[in-house]
């Protein structure tokens, strides 16, 4: 891969000259160490196919219950939406909303926006224009907090557990295995490879 532009560092701001870089291997910035870019073999096969297991797992982890409480004789099962309804209803609007965008809405339409980025990429086709897309991804993806929403998910199973009989549903499995596929498809994605392509299209 000839990667011969110069190339700032993210960290330091060094000015280098990133050479063909082997798969598997990482260009390090020698003033800093930090990472400039890592060749990741098939990167956007792999985050494409854990973004499609993602969009999957979707309905089930926010609209099936995820832990059923049984207090005294009395069931409630749980949803992740319904948890922000729960908010809202009493009175704590702003939080609702919050929790919403953050653990629903934030991840939901990061999954799409990387679906459409990676077949388009695939396909070398811009129906929408890729860079902007890329752009609103990454705004978009700073504001997806699964795993501060799963923390604090143990937490409440924790305290829970001295006052009530608490059980784990499918819903929780499926959010889950969403959270894994989400930063999966996060780690995977090397966005320097996507922006590479981008540049391509601009010169022909």
């Amino acid at each position: 891969m000839d990667r011969n532009e110069l190339h700032a560092c993210h960290e330091c701001d060094l000015l280098l000259t990133v050479h063909g870089v082997a798969k598997g291997r990482k260009a390090v910035c020698p003033r800093c160490g930090a990472v400039l870019f890592e060749n990741k073999p098939d990167t956007i096969n792999r985050t494409l196919a854990l973004t499609i297991a993602g969009l999957f797992l979707f309905w089930p982890a926010n609209f099936l219950p995820i832990l059923s409480l049984n207090i005294m004789g009395n069931t409630s099962y749980n949803t992740m939406v319904g948890a922000a309804s729960a908010l809202a209803t009493s009175g704590q609007f702003l939080v609702a909303v919050l929790v919403l965008f953050c653990s629903v809405l934030a991840p939901f339409i990061s999954l799409c926006l990387l679906l459409i980025i990676l077949i388009q990429t695939k396909l070398q086709r811009d129906v929408v224009s890729l860079a902007q897309l890329f752009r609103f991804y990454n705004h978009v993806d700073s504001w997806a907090m699964l795993e501060i929403y799963i923390i604090a998910l143990l937490v409440a199973i924790i305290k829970l557990l001295d006052m009530a009989e608490v059980d784990v549903n499918f819903g929780m499995l499926c959010f889950i295995g969403l959270l894994i596929t989400y930063l999966g498809a996060k780690v995977t994605l090397e966005k320097s490879v996507v922006w590479e392509k981008i540049e391509l299209r601009k010169k022909r």
